[in-house]
């Protein structure tokens, strides 16, 4: 509500021209018109309005030579397409039924197929082929008596482990005899002999990386320079293209005599003009 600013709507001037605020005009009451109260006298009856003229509405005369035929409206009508809720069942049932008809269909043309056997031959039958199965080959197996055995193994390991912490920290551990010899500081050993380490300076690294800092820097700015003459020429020779203009432009050349082509001039066929006298004098004498 702070930032908020009130502006007004601009006035519009044909409101006060034409004196019409939106307030309805007071009208004056009509001027009250005297007339005879009639006390004594009936009062005349009121004239009545003439009734509309009465149109007589007749049904045609029927024609008696020709029969009477009916107009009959031949209509064609067309249902709506719409399905009843049973009726996908009842296709899909039919459709199963169908399916069964034909499966036994098929079914009894098989059995109705004649197959004779093959006539029997007078040399005795062959024996099969006897079946060659691959060697068998033992698999590795767990019986639950060795996983039984390994867990009891287990736990009486785990067990006698118990057991001997137990008698170990149940025993008596007597405190250490004191040491009453006099304390001989151990000598320092001798440390190895030093060995040279290549090393390098920082300033070294520091100055290749100012040698090249100022190779790109000198490259840039020879560039900046080149760019700076080339505009310099380019702004001499845009100024010297300038002022020969200028001066082909400035100086005054006269301009060239026109030639017009020649007027014929031919004599006109018009008769020359006769002048009459307007008689301005005669006329006002008469």
């Amino acid at each position: 509500m702070r930032g908020y600013r009130f502006k007004a709507n601009p006035l519009d001037r044909k409101i006060l021209e034409n004196r019409n605020f939106g307030i309805p005009k007071v009208q004056k009451p009509k001027l009250t018109e005297p007339y005879s109260p009639a006390i004594t006298k009936p009062k005349p009856p009121r004239p009545k309005s003439p009734s509309p003229p009465h149109v007589i509405k007749a049904n045609p005369v029927p024609d008696y030579k020709e029969p009477y035929r009916p107009v009959i409206e031949h209509r064609l009508i067309e249902l709506p397409v719409f399905n009843l809720p049973g009726e996908e069942i009842s296709k899909r049932k039919s459709q199963e039924i169908e399916e069964r008809i034909r499966q036994e269909k098929e079914r009894m043309e098989k059995m109705r197929e004649f197959k004779a056997q093959p006539l029997l031959t007078g040399s005795p039958d062959c024996l099969p082929t006897r079946p060659y199965h691959p060697p068998t080959h033992p698999k590795p197996f767990a019986l639950l008596t060795n996983d039984r055995g390994e867990k009891y193994q287990r736990e009486f390991y785990e067990k006698v482990r118990k057991e001997q912490e137990y008698i170990k920290e149940s025993r008596f551990h007597a405190q250490p005899l004191p040491n009453f010899e006099p304390k001989i500081p151990r000598k320092p050993e001798c440390p190895p002999p030093t060995e040279p380490i290549g090393f390098f300076f920082f300033t070294d690294t520091r100055m290749e990386e100012r040698h090249i800092y100022d190779e790109h820097r000198r490259f840039r700015e020879k560039e900046a320079e080149e760019q700076r003459i080339a505009k310099i020429r380019e702004e001499e020779v845009r100024n010297m293209k300038e002022i020969r203009r200028l001066r082909v432009d400035l100086v005054h050349h006269a301009q060239p005599i026109r030639y017009y082509t020649p007027i014929n001039i031919q004599p006109s066929d018009k008769k020359p003009t006769r002048p009459i006298s307007p008689m301005i004098g005669e006329k006002r004498r008469k």
